[in-house]
């Protein structure tokens, strides 16, 4: 969570439906906002991030850097000792495809799981503030950072939308 925000407001949730409603209502007032669930939903991540996430423009980079070195690796270095087979030529760029491919696929692999871990902010080195253990198994969180005067409102929203239980907490 960002901004100079002083409470966290932990709504805890049992159905997603609610959890969506909250989110909606909390989005509409432009607070500050981290959502966990115990499994993943499409459903639930079309609310919370509704643009495309921009790892595929990462993983094509990584796997168009991959196949240019493949390919430069096996030429130059077929260059740098030749070994003439037949009467082909040294230079014979079918011969490299295979390493073009695998090449491409380890590095756009590769660039894939950096992204990940960069936009997903893992490993998080600092403990999340408002998580709960039971966003891990059962129950869905809403956790809004928000100053001390709109505390009352933002918990009185949470209750409207169906939360189970409404925690303030300090320290954000």
């Amino acid at each position: 969570m960002k901004g100079d925000k002083s409470k966290a407001v932990v709504g805890v949730f049992t159905y997603m439906d609610d959890l969506i409603n909250a989110i909606k209502k909390v989005k509409d007032k432009s607070l500050d906002y981290r959502v966990y669930s115990p499994v993943p939903n499409h459903e639930l991540e079309d609310v919370v991030y509704p643009q495309k996430s921009p790892v595929r423009f990462v993983t094509a980079t990584g796997a168009v850097m991959g196949l240019c070195a493949g390919f430069a690796l096996a030429i130059l270095t077929s260059m740098d000792w030749p070994l003439r087979t037949s009467a082909k030529a040294i230079n014979s760029i079918p011969a490299f495809v295979v390493v073009g491919y695998e090449w491409t696929i380890l590095w756009g692999g590769l660039a894939t799981l950096g992204a990940l871990f960069f936009f997903c902010k893992i490993p998080s080195m600092f403990s999340a503030i408002g998580y709960d253990p039971r966003f891990s198994h059962d129950k869905f969180g809403l956790v809004v950072g928000c100053s001390g005067d709109t505390t009352g409102e933002v918990k009185e929203l949470m209750i409207s939308s169906g939360a189970d239980e409404v925690e303030v907490r300090d320290g954000l």
